[in-house]
């Protein structure tokens, strides 16, 4: 398990794709950096961070593509490539392959994706150590939650990226803002939700997001059903 961890970082670490993906998680950074030099015309400095920079830029934007480019390529390529029936040939189980490869993801996708959230919360005015710890905690459940649907997406179509890009831009950022009722099969709610139980001043105004309560279980619902069908997945593959 332990090597298939090392050669899957290896993979996700290619130069080209790790300096898009870091250039997409830096914009908001940058912005930020702007604010905090020539701060908007308002006194609620917060809100204009919520409502500008964390939700439209890094939950709705940086978070999901970084996670699912990352998350579809991690068996998806392997397929592509046709190197997975190299994987089925070490001793190893369905869940030692499909593990490792989730928990790669993580990583990567993890320190990208909480970098750019936390150094946005610190260089705009008014940030704290809570804010900047609960936005890691709300990014982090982000990233295993999306990691764990679309690597299992990654094994069901060769088209699993556009599916991902599909799920993010037409059903999480449009339909589920007009059908508040279907919040619960949404993963950027999860992580608003998670943000504001740890602090709440941020998303204050956010009637439509879950309770930390409601977001917590369901996420872990959503994570341990797709881990559980990419492992089934996996197993019933001919690769030969």
């Amino acid at each position: 398990m332990l090597t298939i961890y090392k050669l899957s970082l290896r993979q996700m670490l290619q130069p080209r794709r790790l300096l898009i993906l870091l250039f997409i998680a830096a914009t908001p950074v940058a912005l930020s950096v702007v604010v905090a030099i020539f701060p908007p015309d308002t006194e609620d400095i917060v809100s204009f961070r919520d409502d500008f920079l964390m939700g439209p830029m890094v939950i709705s934007a940086v978070l999901p593509i970084v996670t699912v480019v990352l998350a579809t390529a991690s068996l998806g390529h392997e397929i592509e490539d046709q190197t997975m029936a190299y994987l089925f040939l070490k001793p190893v189980s369905r869940w030692g392959i499909v593990l490792p490869k989730i928990l790669a993801t993580i990583t990567v996708a993890g320190v990208v994706v909480a970098g750019s959230g936390v150094l946005t919360t610190v260089i705009v005015p008014e940030g704290s150590f809570v804010t900047s710890a609960s936005v890691a905690a709300g990014l982090a459940l982000g990233v295993v939650a999306y990691t764990s649907v679309f690597t299992w997406a990654g094994l069901m179509t060769n088209h699993a990226l556009a599916f991902g890009l599909v799920y993010v831009f037409v059903w999480e950022a449009a339909i589920v803002n007009f059908l508040q009722g279907v919040r619960w099969l949404s993963i950027h709610h999860y992580t608003e939700a998670t943000i504001h139980g740890f602090d709440d001043v941020q998303f204050a105004g956010d009637s439509a997001t879950l309770d930390l309560g409601q977001a917590l279980p369901a996420a872990g619902v959503v994570i341990a059903l797709f881990v559980g069908l990419t492992i089934r997945r996996l197993t019933r593959m001919d690769v030969a």
